[in-house]
């Protein structure tokens, strides 16, 4: 697929958001939609054709024809010239830090607050924890494993439902998914000590069981998914 060519005119009046030592990773256009760089990892193969930003885009239509709030993508854009997307304080980037094979995505943010937001605003009400137990069991239901699933990428939006952003690392599937690839969901969930300890045990075990009455899982598979959590709690990576 062919895509527009970023040039500086795209960049107008927009502000950095966020960058490393490669360059600008997040900006924010004026209107208030985003542009987020992909820079590929991986510059031969099936990647330059199916890379972060093309996996972005097709993951934004797929949740919204699935039902679940993300993004709205608006354009992919390639970035033939990375000088475009220096970072301010790195101004001679070296050879190895730029890539002819950026892509940047423009998309409309999904309106509301992060559920870790909320979380460190002491705003997590026990009505929410069922919501997203019961909202991590559609999820599953639908197909959806996303690798990248945690409380600063679930959204509850003004009008009270639950969405995702940061969408590019997972996978959809046309079946729900498998009980194995549940449980690894959940490892992604809790990988974060400090978060896991805001949480606290008792939201952990409100969580839980209404994915459990939710997903209408097994005696045998409920117990497996209370074992599993405990552990993972107690060893997160993070």
């Amino acid at each position: 697929m062919k895509y527009p060519v970023l040039t500086q005119a795209h960049l107008a009046d927009a502000t950095i958001v966020e960058y490393d030592p490669r360059g600008i990773k997040v900006l924010q256009l004026p209107g208030g939609d985003y542009l987020k760089v992909f820079r590929l990892r991986h510059q031969y193969g099936w990647a330059r054709l199916h890379g972060y930003a093309q996996r972005f885009c097709k993951h934004a239509r797929k949740l919204d024809q699935k039902g679940i709030p993300t993004v709205q993508v608006k354009q992919c854009y390639k970035a033939d010239n990375p000088e475009l997307l220096k970072a301010p304080d790195f101004p001679c980037p070296t050879e190895s830090t730029l890539t002819k094979h950026t892509y940047v995505v423009e998309y409309a943010p999904l309106a509301g607050q992060t559920l870790k937001d909320l979380l460190k605003q002491q705003l997590m009400s026990d009505t929410l924890v069922v919501q997203l137990g019961k909202f991590i069991a559609e999820l599953h239901a639908k197909g959806i494993y996303f690798r990248s699933l945690h409380l600063g990428n679930i959204v509850l939006t003004p009008d009270g439902q639950l969405g995702l952003i940061d969408i590019a690392d997972m996978d959809i599937y046309p079946w729900k998914l498998w009980f194995s690839t549940r449980l690894r969901s959940f490892r992604h969930l809790t990988r974060y000590a400090t978060l896991n300890q805001s949480f606290g045990i008792s939201r952990w075990s409100l969580l839980q069981e209404s994915y459990i009455s939710e997903a209408k899982l097994s005696t045998l598979k409920s117990h497996w998914l209370r074992k599993k959590m405990q552990h993972f709690l107690l060893h997160p990576p993070h």
